[in-house]
């Protein structure tokens, strides 16, 4: 019994651990992701505008070829930059890697709650190990989530 006792108090620390890691990286993860999502929409965004006022702008001579040159080269940009969107598919990572941060932090939470009914003493294996399994349950439905995305058409094929 205190054997048991001793490997649930190990497995807790050690997913206290665990936990705080993949906080950190999957933060940077789905913050990089955002990054990327918005940056290209963005970009997308007022390179379409830009056509549309290049094309829109009432100029003579060469000028006016100029701008219908800056204005190919603008719409080719947007199509580029969608396509880039669509092929890696930030926003659907960004999505995917906030809702499992929100999962580990929801996990990381009931794990403080589990240490502080307790106080120095050890919680029952089961309790820690249900934490633990909860805790693989997340990573393998994350990276499943991954692959999924990976192997949709509309999500990217970029692995």
């Amino acid at each position: 019994m205190d054997d048991e006792r001793a490997a649930a108090q190990r497995k807790l620390a050690w997913l206290e651990a665990e936990l705080g890691d993949e906080l950190v990286e999957r933060r940077r993860r789905r913050d990089w992701d955002r990054r990327r999502a918005l940056t290209l929409q963005l970009a997308t965004v007022s390179l379409s505008a830009l056509v549309t006022v290049l094309l829109g702008l009432k100029v003579g001579g060469p000028m006016a070829d100029r701008l219908a040159d800056a204005a190919l080269v603008c719409g080719a940009l947007v199509t580029v930059l969608a396509a880039w969107a669509a092929f890696f598919g930030y926003r659907t990572l960004w999505i995917q890697r906030a809702d499992t941060v929100h999962r580990l932090t929801s996990l990381r939470r009931r794990v403080t709650l589990l240490k502080a009914e307790h106080g120095d003493a050890v919680p029952e294996p089961d309790r820690v190990a249900a934490l633990v399994d909860e805790y693989q349950r997340i990573l393998e439905d994350d990276h499943d989530s991954w692959v999924r995305l990976r192997q949709s058409e509309g999500g990217g094929a970029a692995g």
